[in-house]
């Protein structure tokens, strides 16, 4: 097949291939050059493992609740001398079961604190709540 054929036949559909390989490629390095800034910030993230997971609920019945896994890594990022301190027992995880359209057992939500830095990352971001047998 001679090159003019290769190069003319279907203009429209190699434009369109070029123009959203561009598009691809400006978007993946855009994300690229943010995680590096926000990597230049001073900040430092650091992942604290094996966090166990409470149970925020009224009490009212709520004593025989399993949580599945029962840990997780949580991942924080501040200042660096702050995150440096940090130890896993500084850090709560937890399962909101407060209000009436909390769930009483299923896929629940992890939520975590740390005093003096963000939390960035829950993994995993949701646990398994159910009701012991009695």
């Amino acid at each position: 097949m001679p090159w003019r054929t290769l190069l003319l036949e279907n203009r429209a559909q190699k434009l369109g291939s070029l123009a959203l390989a561009a598009l691809i490629w400006l978007t993946v390095r855009s994300n690229l050059g943010i995680e590096r800034l926000a990597s230049n910030d001073g900040l430092r993230i650091r992942v604290l493992e094996n966090i166990p997971v409470g149970v925020l609920a009224s009490g009212m019945g709520d004593s025989g609740v399993q949580i599945r896994p029962s840990v997780v890594h949580v991942e924080i990022e501040g200042d660096p001398d702050v995150v440096q301190r940090l130890t896993p027992g500084d850090l709560q995880a937890y399962v909101n079961l407060l209000g009436p359209d909390a769930p009483r057992q299923g896929m629940v939500r992890v939520n975590a604190r740390a005093p003096g830095v963000r939390v960035a990352a829950v993994l995993p971001e949701s646990v398994r709540v159910e009701r012991a047998s009695r």
